[in-house]
């Protein structure tokens, strides 16, 4: 890591007066939770800038054009969160737009993952070079902000990297050992093939950062193992927006329905899911693996007729497949967080999931759900076995989960962010 700056004042400001002493730039290219993560900043009073490839601002021009057309309008909502000052955003969607139309006519592959790459060094470079160290704190997120983040210290700001999954070397190494362990499935495992130049960037972003906040344990012992001191480390879950699930009565009758949610292949686990189910399927239980399928199928045909293969759904095919439901299963061999958890904990079901998510931060174990190796086959039929033979015991388990998926709202995860930024204002004026 490179030795700390010397903090003193070279901040400049982006175009409304002097910079607050509490103040926070926020970058991040495309979406994912950024906006709610500056939305939250804001909510702390210390948004300056929140700087982000694309963004929809109705009520400026020429996006207000866009309101004439309902399904216009409609599709780039997506892009926006309303609460968040349109004056404290800036976005340049000419980074975004070459990866929407990679997407729009190649689909998501090769064509359109090249294009995300090139969007987030070429968005990391125009930070740098405009945005950077117009702030006291510069926080970036993991892939687009290896040259803001150096940029921001030469000027004396106190950086922060955010990581939503484990670092790039962990992940290469967890998939690679899964595809010489199971070769037969290494066809549906989602390879990290980065270009070498955007690998480097991968490498190098964390060792940049004064802070690097990580997103679940699992993520941080990737970045210890890369070298990162612990000390430079923090959790911060993810917030998720619970507002669609609700708890409900689960069937108390019929075949109890183990669910999986997500990608369907070796990197969220699967196999060692149907290896467990096949040692405790009955004509009273049923499996349901919901999500996109892989292109290579051979490994699944030995499940067909034993296995519900639901293929890609929407967020409402996949609340009433919760709703039928009696237990989450989330095996992951590499996740980083894992979204699907307090989701399903918040529509009332325990959950099992691996230590390669973060399980460990969300699920007390034994009391709303279970945390295990991924590949602990014996223990997750083991686990399954016992709630499939324990209804009531389900049905209490999955009573405690919704109580407990309200820690991981976004309104939580405001309060989690609050705090965090005090202590860095400390160090940071230290």
């Amino acid at each position: 890591m490179p030795a700390a700056p010397q903090r003193f004042s070279t901040r400049k400001d982006a175009g409304d007066g002097a910079v607050s002493d509490r103040s926070v730039v926020v970058s991040h290219s495309g979406k994912q939770h950024a906006y709610q993560h500056a939305l939250a900043v804001q909510a702390s009073g210390r948004l300056h800038r929140f700087i982000t490839s694309s963004y929809y601002q109705p009520r400026r021009m020429p996006d207000r054009l866009a309101v004439r057309w309902p399904r216009v309008d409609a599709i780039l909502r997506r892009r926006r969160l309303e609460g968040l000052d349109d004056r404290k955003v800036i976005r340049a969607w000419r980074y975004e737009l070459p990866e929407i139309l990679a997407r729009t006519f190649f689909g998501v592959g090769p064509a359109a993952f090249r294009a995300t790459c090139r969007r987030d060094a070429a968005f990391d470079r125009w930070v740098a070079r405009r945005h950077a160290n117009t702030a006291l704190i510069f926080w970036g997120f993991q892939g687009s902000c290896l040259e803001s983040l150096r940029a921001a210290r030469l000027a004396g700001c106190f950086t922060v990297a955010e990581f939503t999954i484990a670092h790039v070397t962990a992940a290469i190494r967890l998939l690679a050992n899964e595809s010489n362990r199971h070769p037969e499935w290494a066809g549906t495992i989602s390879n990290l093939n980065f270009p070498s130049w955007y690998q480097e960037r991968l490498e190098r972003e964390p060792h940049e950062a004064d802070i690097c906040v990580a997103a679940s344990g699992f993520t941080a012992r990737s970045l210890v193992e890369v070298g990162v001191p612990e000390d430079r480390l923090r959790l911060l879950p993810l917030g998720v927006d619970l507002s669609h699930f609700r708890q409900v009565e689960h069937p108390a009758t019929g075949p109890f329905r183990i669910l999986f949610v997500g990608g369907v292949g070796q990197r969220k686990g699967v196999k060692y899911l149907l290896e467990a189910y096949e040692r405790i399927r009955s004509k009273n239980t049923e499996l349901v693996l919901a999500g996109p399928l892989p292109a290579d199928m051979r490994p699944l045909k030995a499940y067909r007729g034993s296995v519900k293969l639901t293929g890609r759904i929407d967020q409402a095919a996949v609340i009433q497949e919760m709703a039928r439901a009696h237990v989450l299963v989330l095996p992951s061999v590499f996740e980083g967080f894992g979204l699907v958890i307090p989701e399903a904990m918040a529509s009332g079901l325990p959950v099992i999931a691996s230590t390669h998510s973060a399980g460990p931060e969300i699920i007390r174990e034994g009391r709303d759900g279970f945390v295990l190796e991924p590949d602990d086959v014996e223990g997750l039929a083991d686990r399954l076995d016992r709630l499939a033979s324990h209804r009531r015991l389900a049905a209490e388990m999955g009573r405690e989960a919704a109580e407990r998926s309200v820690e991981f709202s976004w309104d939580v995860h405001r309060l989690r962010l609050a705090t965090l930024l005090d202590e860095l204002d400390a160090m940071s004026t230290a």
